[in-house]
């Protein structure tokens, strides 16, 4: 049996990804390859070294997604979240950016090994489905229902908010 005491910490960049039908993509993962998703997140991954949060939220909207071609626009929320991820303990920093743009069917064009792995499906979501407390699904943020209405109605905080956990 492994012993969760190794630990990083990590700076990620998040993109919050906003479809003209005001439906979010979401990404469902699990760590231990189950058939279904333990959670839904936005796309994003950690920064590179010497690589600015906007530089990666491009790159990795582009290797989750495939997506190019999007206007990046402004850090909406941040986040900072302390767990597990298999038996690796972490500390991430994270910044969601907004992207608007048209709904499309994610094809990713260069997913790590370990992401690869834990990709169980991509989904538009509704802020409706989302807020739906008997759905049973978790999601990162899990604030995520209450703090999309706003920005999907246009309304960019003058600073990011700190979503919670």
């Amino acid at each position: 049996m492994s012993e969760k005491n190794s630990s990083f910490q990590r700076r990620r960049a998040c993109v919050l990804i906003i479809g003209e039908t005001e439906r979010v993509l979401l990404l469902g993962v699990s760590p231990s390859r189950q058939q279904m998703p333990e959670v839904w997140i936005t796309p994003g991954g950690g920064l590179e070294p010497g690589e600015s949060y906007e530089h990666a939220a491009m790159r990795e909207l582009w290797e989750e997604t495939g997506l190019t071609s999007v206007e990046l626009g402004p850090c909406v929320w941040t986040r900072r979240h302390v767990g597990y991820w298999e038996d690796e303990r972490f500390d991430s920093i994270e910044r969601f950016f907004l992207v608007r743009t048209p709904e499309f069917t994610p094809v990713p064009a260069a997913l790590e090994a370990v992401e690869a792995a834990s990709l169980i499906a991509f989904r538009w979501w509704s802020v409706a489905e989302i807020a739906e407390e008997s759905c049973g699904v978790a999601f990162a943020p899990r604030r995520l229902g209450e703090l999309l209405p706003p920005i999907i109605e246009g309304k960019i905080p003058p600073r990011p908010i700190d979503t919670g956990v």
